[in-house]
Order: C-alpha cells, then sequence, then structure tokens
C-alpha cells in the first residue's frame, strides 16, 4: 500500500514569540494513530527548518501533503494579547515588513523570510507530488493564493490566530483526513474543533482551491490504497451509502505513475492533441513556460478527479496508433 507522507515544517526562530509547534505535530500524530485509516499516513517532521530545506525535502520525500507551522509576516507590527503566530517587527529586518510570507530560520538562528514569489518558485520546480498544503500561520492567505499555481488545495490564514486554535484545527482537520473524509469535510472539522475547545479565530482558517478541482471528491485515504481519487458513480452525480468515496478498479495500463509516463514521452504536437480530446479545461493547466511534464501532472491530477482515467489511456492508445501509422511524422493531427 502507497502512504502520504505528510511533511511538517516547524520554524520558531529567536526573537520570535515561543509556539508550542511539537505539541501540534505530537496531536496531529496522536489524531492520525486513532483514525481508520493511519496506515495510509506518514508523518516527518523538521525542526527549526530553513528556507532551503523546503526545497530539499520536496525532492527527498515527495510528499503529497506539506504542513508549515509557525510565524507569518505583517506589516502592521500592532501588539497583540496571546500567543499568536504573526510577527510584526523583525529586529534587524525592517525592509521584510514591507513584504508578505513565512518566517523560516535562517543559519544565525534569526527569522528569514521566505516571500510568497520564492514559495511559489520552489513548489512549481520540486512540488509535482504535492496534492495539499496547510500554512498554519498568521496572514498566510497571499501565499495560499499564490501555491494554486502548483497546488490543488492550500489552508491559509486569513489574519491573525492563536496558537491553541491553529493547534486546534490540526487536530480536526487531519483527524478527518484519517477517517477517509474530502479535503473539504476535513476542513470544516477543524474549523469546529476550534469552536468546540471555546476558542476564538475559528473563521481564519480558509480553503483554497485550485479551478477545476472540487474538494468534496478529493479523499487522499482513497488515493493512497487505489492511486485514484475514488468516489461511486460519480457520472451521475450520486454517492454511494453513507456519502463515503469507494475504491475503483482501474486498470493497469491506466494507472496514474503508467499514464504519466506515457504523457512525458509524448511529442509536442501529440501531447496537445491528447488535452484537447481529452476535453481538459484550459483554466486547470499551467501556463506561461510551464514544462510538458509540468502539464501532464495538471492534466492527470483533473482527469482523476473526474475518473477518466481509463478515457485517457484510450485517447493514448489512439494517438499513439495515429503517429505509427504515419511512420512517426508530425503530419496533421488526428481527430
Amino acid at each position: 500500500m502507497n502512504k502520504h507522507t505528510i511533511l511538517f515544517l516547524a520554524a520558531n526562530p529567536a526573537g520570535t514569540p515561543h509556539l508550542a509547534l511539537d505539541q501540534e505535530a505530537r496531536a496531529i500524530q496522536a489524531e492520525l494513530e486513532r483514525s481508520g485509516h493511519r496506515d495510509q499516513f506518514d508523518l516527518v517532521t523538521r525542526w527549526a527548518a530553513q528556507p532551503l530545506d523546503l526545497l530539499r525535502e520536496l525532492r527527498k520525500l515527495r510528499p503529497t501533503i506539506v504542513h508549515f507551522s509557525g510565524h507569518g509576516g505583517s506589516e502592521s507590527g500592532i501588539p497583540r494579547a496571546g500567543v499568536r503566530r504573526d510577527v510584526g517587527d523583525v529586529p534587524g529586518s525592517s525592509e521584510s515588513q514591507l513584504r508578505h510570507g513565512l518566517f523560516f530560520q535562517g543559519p544565525d538562528g534569526r527569522p528569514q523570510l521566505v516571500t510568497t514569489e520564492a514559495l511559489e518558485a520552489t513548489f512549481g520546480a520540486a512540488g509535482a507530488s504535492v496534492k495539499l498544503v496547510v500554512l498554519s500561520a498568521c496572514y498566510s492567505e497571499p501565499q495560499a493564493e499564490a501555491l494554486l499555481a502548483h497546488v490543488d488545495c492550500v489552508v491559509g490564514m486569513g489574519g491573525s490566530i492563536l496558537d491553541d486554535a491553529a493547534r486546534n484545527f490540526a487536530i480536526g482537520f487531519y483527524g478527518g483526513l484519517g477517517e477517509r473524509e474530502s479535503v473539504a469535510a476535513a476542513f470544516l472539522q477543524g474549523r469546529a474543533a476550534i469552536s468546540l475547545e471555546g476558542l476564538r479565530d475559528s473563521d481564519r482558517p480558509e480553503l483554497k482551491v485550485r479551478i477545476g478541482v472540487d474538494p468534496k471528491l478529493l479523499v487522499l485515504a482513497d488515493l493512497a490504497a487505489s492511486g485514484t481519487v475514488a468516489n461511486a458513480d460519480r457520472s451521475h452525480g450520486t454517492a454511494p451509502p453513507g456519502g463515503r468515496a469507494t475504491h475503483s478498479n482501474t486498470p493497469a495500463h491506466a494507472t496514474r505513475d503508467v499514464l504519466l509516463t506515457r504523457l512525458m514521452g509524448l511529442l509536442p504536437s501529440q501531447f496537445d492533441v491528447v488535452l484537447f480530446r481529452a476535453a481538459i479545461p484550459p483554466g486547470y493547466l499551467s501556463g506561461g513556460n510551464a514544462s510538458q511534464t509540468t502539464r501532464a501532472v495538471d492534466a492527470i491530477r483533473y482527469l482523476e478527479q473526474q475518473d477518466k482515467l481509463e478515457r485517457l489511456a484510450q485517447i493514448l492508445d489512439e494517438v499513439a496508433g495515429a503517429g505509427n501509422a504515419t511512420g512517426g511524422r508530425n503530419g496533421s493531427d488526428p481527430r
């Protein structure tokens, strides 16, 4: 069985308010262990995270979920009551107040701002495996929006959030994922967990979703078990008894990895034909100068959501057959 790796990056640099990040990681682990699908998730923690750790761990672990826990940038610098996850005045870093981002730990142990642009570039370069990001830091909504260029779902904070509230959100959220709930349902359960403890800030976590992705259908436990996002009779818009997703029986030639390899091996003209015939909305595909590999990952994600991987396999067979019939020449594209 494939497991989902959850990369937990924690940073509480010197000179910033102390956060109980170790308790948050422990709470997530304990909640996953209580869940019915605990064997499908593997929590990996990295403490005192420095900026380059993000890139290195994305390459090494290829996580499904990335969870950053720490401080986010605040331009106001207004003192706030309680332990919150914002940094308004970083000693020696007055320029950083004019920018938005997350504070990792620098080589000297002090805060080092990683800007929104740097985060987006990093996930674009090495985050192809990531389906979900949780930014458990104050004022992280701008970063959440930016990461949608590369990630299906991102949780960010629409303001300042108390340390206890952030921890309780994580308990409800990961407990839901571990019980095979959808990302949308787990998000609501995370918010509910804040309110159940009588804490404020239950409205601060915000779920951002990429165009073409339905978070109500994204069930990570199903992905780990079967390689696809499963949902009973999705073509008719109905759910199985109890509203839970069920596993689909995807043929070997139509598995995610096989199809991704085939897409990446196509000629550019063939690749464009496949995208057209698969009817993938342009807004779902990375634009600009995105590589064929990046666009192939985007296509697989979309078709996986729609339960159309078998149809993609059929299209690939037809396009490959047409290419062989023309001797591999780049002539007219088949319709």
